[in-house]
């Protein structure tokens, strides 16, 4: 069996892709920036949100990785011993505005750079595995978005530079040696969520900043009303971490033959539903507007104050995505009993005091 070796180690889904490939018995080197403790801790949390005894943790190898330098500062000699799937899950995840620069040295720079070492060191037989977003189609929602290597556009045309970033690590993958070679696979992630069967979320970003938003206004505010603009047919991807890793691991064993696979569900989640999980769950009442509906009666001044608090995340409201996507090991939808454990866990435990 070919070594794991993942980058990325201690992220959300690059811990919990460990921690599944360590239970099934792989060999797995990690490869982040944080520290041996931080990463195994981080790793035996993903392997009991899983459902796994977390002993396996004890046999996973944990290298510092630095994507600003040359070999991404490894050890090459090592974790390029054996042939290997290599997983690149390091990304930087912000739709914050003035983080232009870091996005672009982290998602475009240093994808560029993970993928060169790669290719100077990894032995005949290796994989690349490049871990993207669904949304690098930006504004273009005229879909179903095709599983196909994008075109440049200008960063005008997406809803923020996280967006753009990962569309211009996509452009320079498909010119790659690799990608002639046919020896890499893009997964296009939805907005990955929490365990199905428990709710368990070990992160904070996606849907669960906004959650956490609504959370601080509704505490402080109980009982008011928000409106928020929606598009009238607006859709969310959510993809529960159990079976986003279970995709992942069907996608790697699969043919080279058409690189790129949407890792989304064929039934997608409707804001309305989401806002009707979270009334029940706080003390607040979030209503799915039109933009002609809040120009005939414009934000009340706590409107106003939630939606400029949640405008970076509830920018994915304002549109309807739909993906191409292939039934390879299709995880089941996200069901309302699902999307009630998600919502009601994070409610519980996740927030914070």
């Amino acid at each position: 069996m070919n070594v794991q070796v993942i980058d990325g180690a201690n992220g959300f889904v690059g811990s919990h892709l460990i921690g599944a490939l360590l239970a099934r018995g792989d060999e797995v080197i990690a490869l982040a920036r944080a520290s041996v403790e931080v990463v195994r801790r981080r790793v035996a949390d993903a392997l009991r949100c899983l459902g796994f005894d977390e002993s396996p943790v004890d046999r996973l190898r944990v290298r510092r990785l630095a994507l600003d330098e040359p070999d991404l500062g490894l050890p090459v000699a090592e974790v390029f011993a054996e042939p290997c799937t290599y997983w690149h899950t390091a990304a930087l995840v912000t739709f914050f505005p003035r983080r232009e620069v870091e996005l672009l040295n982290v998602n475009v720079a240093g994808s560029a750079n993970a993928l060169a070492t790669y290719e100077r060191h990894a032995r005949p037989g290796s994989r690349y595995v490049y871990i993207g977003t669904a949304y690098q189609c930006g504004l273009d929602t005229g879909g179903p978005v095709p599983e196909d290597w994008p075109a440049s556009d200008s960063p005008d045309r997406f809803r923020n530079f996280y967006e753009y970033s990962k569309r211009e690590a996509e452009i320079a993958l498909a010119r790659s040696r690799s990608v002639g070679e046919g020896t890499v696979l893009t997964a296009r992630l939805g907005v990955v969520v929490g365990h199905s069967c428990t709710g368990r979320a070990l992160t904070d970003y996606g849907l669960y900043d906004f959650l956490r938003v609504m959370a601080f206004f509704a505490r402080r505010n109980p009982g008011e009303r928000v409106r928020l603009p929606c598009h009238p047919d607006a859709n969310l991807h959510l993809t529960p971490i159990d079976t986003t890793v279970s995709r992942l691991l069907s996608i790697a064993a699969a043919d080279l033959d058409r690189p790129i696979f949407h890792v989304v569900n064929g039934q997608t989640v409707p804001v309305r539903d989401l806002f009707e999980v979270l009334n029940a769950w706080l003390p607040i009442e979030l209503i799915p507007a039109t933009p002609e509906q809040i120009e005939d009666v414009p934000f009340n001044r706590f409107e106003a104050v939630v939606n400029m608090r949640a405008k970076y995340t509830a920018t994915y409201f304002r549109h309807r995505y739909d993906f191409a996507w292939r039934d390879l090991a299709a995880p089941p939808a996200v069901t309302a009993e699902v999307l009630d454990r998600l919502i009601s866990w994070y409610v519980r435990e996740g927030l914070p005091e």
